[in-house]
């Protein structure tokens, strides 16, 4: 009886071949070729109608002022403070307020607490609906803080109400310029996982569940863990190059979506790289570039490599309507439709990881017993998670390549697990796989006060019908 220790990025098979009747960890969940997230982060998103009305056109398939929604998995991210909002707000009354410096445009973007005050911002009920639904999925580090601004009691504060409210999340990602010394990583102005800091606060982080961090590894390869090419590699050597003029921090240029990193407080999580641009143009990741950046070409490139990626963007910059251009549009149809058939995976970033890692680190083993084939799944273990069995949750989308001569049984700790039977795919193999089950976009009564805010969309947001 064997038993293997399986990477999405290198397959083995019980039998040690990839003939039809081995049983095989298939890389993506049946019948996708490829797997993409667009990871937005929330900076200069500065109101609520804006955020949702993008939302409904990515996540739903209703009429929207951007068009008919493309029913797509993308989550977004969010902040719990805004110091900068609050200071505006306070300048707006008259009061004397600090002179705080912040880098870059003023951003008087949402967050979940109102400035950074114990008091919950007016649309703290949507972002919980959202949070819960799976469409908030990153925490873009605690907020938007000047030099001086941020202190653990505020992240102590944010963890105690995630917990009151039943929610986790498990993405961080790094905001903001060099007065954001709460952020995380080897960066020596990143201070919020350094026990003798006084920024400290990785300890109420690890509370909210947080095992992906984002610390500013940004990439020009279409495709993580895809198929090798002349041009890729080439991509990686500039990459390098780059980093011989970038010394804060030290990414590794290997072209994995994910690796195992150890924070100065020694605790570990998966460090993962964002794609920005084909080839260092449009360096800022922001709305009006996505068709240069994500455009057609790219997602043919991303299917043809074989290849995972998460898309670095920022889908609320800009401050007047229309909030998302034409062209902006039709890169995101052209996504949809790669989608519809059945050939791109577009899910969250959570999600897309989640599968990633729990795939990478399984430990299986198969028996054939009474004329039936036993799928025998022990654990998922690293260094991360720790060790552990899964649930079935922990195994959405698994998809194993399998012979169809015998009956088969799916086991999680000797229990039977439901499975659904696939029909051959592109290499003319049959699989199983562990249902996906897809995000449920929060209805309008969760989504109390929007449409009441919005009105009638076309008279809030230019139409692009």
């Amino acid at each position: 009886m064997d038993r293997r220790f399986l990477s999405a990025a290198l397959v083995i098979t019980v039998a040690g071949c990839a003939s039809h009747e081995a049983v095989e960890l298939r890389k993506f969940p049946y019948p996708y070729r490829a797997a993409l997230a667009i990871c937005s982060d929330i900076d200069e998103t500065e109101s609520i109608e804006k955020f949702i009305e993008i939302q409904r056109f990515l996540n739903t398939t209703i009429e929207t002022s951007f068009g008919l929604g493309l029913g797509l998995e993308v989550g977004n991210s969010f902040w719990f403070y805004n110091q900068q909002f609050e200071l505006h707000n306070r300048r707006q009354a008259g009061d004397s307020v600090p002179d705080v410096y912040f880098s870059g445009v003023p951003d008087l973007g949402i967050s979940l607490f109102s400035g950074t005050s114990d008091s919950l911002s007016a649309h703290a009920p949507i972002l919980f609906a959202l949070i819960r639904a799976g469409y908030i999925d990153c925490l873009h580090s605690y907020g938007n803080f000047g030099v001086g601004g941020f202190s653990p009691a505020l992240a102590e504060r944010a963890a105690e109400l995630l917990q009151r409210e039943s929610l986790r999340v498990d993405v961080f990602t790094n905001h903001g310029g060099r007065e954001n010394e709460h952020n995380l990583g080897d960066a020596l102005r990143h201070l919020g996982d350094n026990p003798t800091s006084d920024l400290y606060h990785a300890a109420f982080t690890r509370s909210l569940d947080v095992k992906f961090l984002w610390r500013g590894h940004l990439t020009h390869v279409v495709g993580q863990d895809g198929d090798c090419s002349i041009k890729n590699l080439a991509k990686l050597t500039y990459e390098r190059l780059q980093d011989l003029f970038y010394t804060a921090q030290d990414f590794p240029h290997d072209n994995k979506l994910v690796h195992i990193m150890q924070l100065d407080d020694s605790r570990k999580v998966f460090d993962f790289v964002r794609y920005i641009n084909p080839w260092g143009r449009y360096s800022v990741a922001r709305e009006p570039f996505i068709p240069h950046q994500l455009g057609q070409a790219q997602i043919d490139e991303l299917i043809a490599s074989r290849g995972f990626m998460i898309f670095y963007t920022h889908l609320g910059v800009n401050p007047q309507p229309p909030y998302l251009h034409d062209s902006t549009i039709a890169a995101l149809r052209y996504v949809a439709a790669r989608n519809e058939t059945g050939e791109l995976l577009v899910t969250t970033t959570s999600k897309l990881l989640n599968y990633y890692v729990h795939c990478k680190y399984l430990y299986w083993q198969t028996r054939n017993q009474s004329d039936t084939l036993y799928i025998m799944i022990d654990s998922i273990a690293n260094e991360v998670e720790g060790s552990f069995v899964p649930t079935e949750a922990d195994l959405e989308g698994l998809t194993m390549y399998v012979p169809l001569t015998t009956p088969i049984q799916l086991l999680v700790a000797n229990e039977p697990i439901p499975f659904v039977t696939n029909a051959k795919d592109e290499t003319g193999r049959f699989s199983i796989s562990v249902p996906w089950r897809p995000l449920k976009f929060p209805d309008d009564t969760d989504l109390k006060g929007v449409n009441s805010a919005l009105g009638d969309s076309d008279s809030v947001l230019t139409s692009h019908r």
